[in-house]
């Protein structure tokens, strides 16, 4: 893993933050994003084929994915919201996700991955009320989150 974030990576993460803390309700969150990015707790991976992961140790590691071209700001900005919820989960919910997935025959991550949707569904709606000029933008960014929970777990992002 590379130590350092490259510099307009950066600026892209202290871009999305802003963004996030701009949003009514998300200040907290955007400060505690502020915080990780200054501790090293972000970080950058330019080779991950994931688009960002959380890990155990309380660190969100992202992946070239959202710093693409087309990739969008707002889009950053859920997956930073969406990489942070899962820091907030207990770590054995991936195990109770697993299980409860082969008990029932269903995807084993579903149940641990549809909260962390949902807190980037959540973002993005009040995203919208917040900014309703820029609602096209948010209901781009809101068709791929529930796309891409419907077509990775095989169930409806409710």
């Amino acid at each position: 893993m590379s130590g350092e974030i490259p510099g307009a990576v950066r600026e892209r993460l202290s871009q999305a933050i802003a963004l996030i803390g701009s949003v009514p309700g998300y200040e907290a969150e955007a400060e505690s994003l502020r915080e990780m990015l200054v501790a090293g707790r972000i970080r950058y991976v330019a080779t991950m084929e994931d688009r960002a992961h959380a890990g155990l140790l309380g660190t969100i590691t992202l992946g070239p994915e959202p710093f693409a071209p087309g990739g969008t700001l707002l889009g950053l900005a859920e997956t930073l919201v969406h990489e942070r919820f899962h820091l907030t989960q207990n770590p054995l919910e991936k195990t109770v996700s697993f299980w409860a997935g082969v008990a029932t025959k269903s995807d084993v991550m579903a149940r641990y991955e549809k909260p962390a949707y949902q807190a980037a569904e959540n973002f993005l709606r009040r995203f919208a009320q917040t900014f309703p000029a820029l609602a096209t933008e948010s209901d781009t960014e809101l068709f791929a989150v529930r796309s891409s929970f419907e077509s990775s777990y095989g169930e409806v992002l409710s």
